[in-house]
């Protein structure tokens, strides 16, 4: 199972960018994603907010804001507060760096 990822146009939130993260729906997924985002581009995490029915990781990088989510419906997901062109593109490139990194991992602790 490859963990993979599809961009998505959110008209519910004023046409916000975001990418769903398929096959990782865990609901602590998301910290394990939040540590690659730190580890690998020296990200800053805040503390995870816990709501009812979902949870939010806010990632820092100068100016830049990522809103790391979990929610029961859906699984995990990441957006850009930012939605200029230039950092979607850029989240778009760690997202598949942090993806391989993942699925590199999950690989290795596979039992033939």
């Amino acid at each position: 199972m490859e963990i993979t990822y599809k961009k998505h146009t959110n008209a519910e939130r004023n046409n916000r960018i975001e990418f769903l993260i398929i096959n990782w729906d865990y609901e602590d997924g998301g910290d394990y994603l939040a540590k690659i985002f730190c580890k690998e581009f020296g990200m800053l995490q805040e503390k995870k907010i816990d709501y009812i029915f979902f949870s939010v990781i806010k990632l820092h990088l100068d100016e830049i804001t990522y809103d790391l989510l979990w929610h029961e419906d859906f699984g995990n997901m990441i957006y850009s507060i930012q939605q200029d062109k230039e950092t979607l593109d850029i989240l778009e490139q760690r997202l598949k760096v942090v993806l391989k990194i993942l699925n590199e991992k999950l690989k290795e602790s596979q039992f033939d």
